[in-house]
């Protein structure tokens, strides 16, 4: 401990002595450590943090591969969708979204807001219930069915003051009269998404889907103890079962969708929300790493240099002299 404290006020003398030296060396550990921290933050908020909802890693983001036209990422079709949640053996349920715009007239001032259209089952995959009213049913997705919409957090405060009597009333969204029958909590975020205004149901009628339209997302719910290994390869078993049951859009023959080769792309959904963002910060993260290890390299190089050319000098001012007694000559 005594050693401890000579040596520390030994480096405080010296700092001491050059203040300009002193004021670089913290500052440049400040930076060190507050770039070290907003890093970490980054990584763990976007890489390491689940996903704001229960039991994220059942999650999973359903995609399509079409090798046969170069696609590595090929998106939903309403016919998969169909056949995947009838007939899959792997998935508690499936969902397909699309981003979308709408108008909206009977509230206040008439207005264009962002929208989201989703099937049925998407919105309680990610189980998130409604702060009032209800979610959607497979009654308001079926063709024909009363028009329903659900609002947003920040829709509903900002359109109707928080007021809990907008449940029941109507707003017209692109010219057709909808029924509010929910509100979403503050605490929703669908994804990566900025906040939709509202939110409607497909209503995609089976009897007149044709293969292909490919312009849609979907996501889905692993059933208990199902890998991505397992899903891929029931996606796989689905396809030329969705090849079967419905006909090629007119004018086209079912030959282009067999030549796509489309197969399984399932992956975890945290994927389709993370994105290149990832793999840039990891590449950040490993390019943090190498220069800090170059660093400390050139300083453990200078180090060795510098023992090297003063060491013996050291050496030989630090080692204590022998005292011979008076009167005596060095060689005797």
């Amino acid at each position: 401990m005594e050693f401890f404290n000579s040596q520390l006020k030994h480096v405080l003398r010296r700092l001491g002595r050059a203040p300009m030296f002193t004021a670089i060396t913290l500052i440049t550990l400040a930076a060190g450590v507050g770039g070290n921290t907003v890093v970490f933050s980054v990584l763990e908020g976007v890489l390491l943090k689940p996903l704001p909802y229960p039991k994220p890693d059942e999650l999973i983001g359903v995609w399509h591969t079409a090798p046969g036209i170069q696609l590595k990422d090929f998106d939903m079709s309403p016919s998969d969708y169909f056949i995947y949640r009838e007939q899959n053996r792997t998935m508690q349920d499936i969902g397909m979204y699309s981003g979308d715009s709408v108008s909206v007239t009977g509230v206040a001032e008439p207005e264009q807001v962002p929208a989201l259209r989703v099937t049925d089952g998407t919105l309680p995959l990610l189980g998130i219930p409604p702060l009032l009213g209800r979610s959607f049913t497979k009654q308001d997705d079926s063709p024909g069915a009363p028009e329903t919409v659900m609002l947003t957090y920040g829709y509903w405060r900002r359109k109707f003051g928080g007021d809990a009597s907008a449940i029941g009333r109507n707003i017209i969204v692109d010219g057709k009269s909808r029924q509010i029958i929910g509100v979403l909590p503050q605490r929703f975020h669908f994804l990566d998404r900025d906040d939709s205004a509202l939110i409607t149901p497909f209503q995609f009628d089976r009897s007149k889907v044709n293969l292909g339209n490919f312009s849609y997302d979907g996501l889905a719910r692993l059933m208990p103890g199902v890998t991505l290994e397992q899903v891929n390869a029931d996606v796989a078993r689905m396809l030329p079962i969705v090849m079967r049951s419905f006909p090629a859009p007119p004018g086209f023959s079912i030959k282009l969708f067999e030549d796509a080769k489309i197969g399984p792309n399932v992956r975890p959904l945290k994927r389709d929300v993370v994105g290149d963002v990832g793999s840039v910060l990891w590449v950040l993260m490993g390019s943090v790493g190498m220069v800090l290890r170059s660093s400390a390299r050139k300083r453990h190089s200078r180090i060795a240099w510098q023992r090297r050319r003063f060491g013996p000098r050291l050496r030989r001012i630090a080692r204590p002299r022998r005292h011979r007694p008076r009167g005596t000559s060095p060689r005797s």
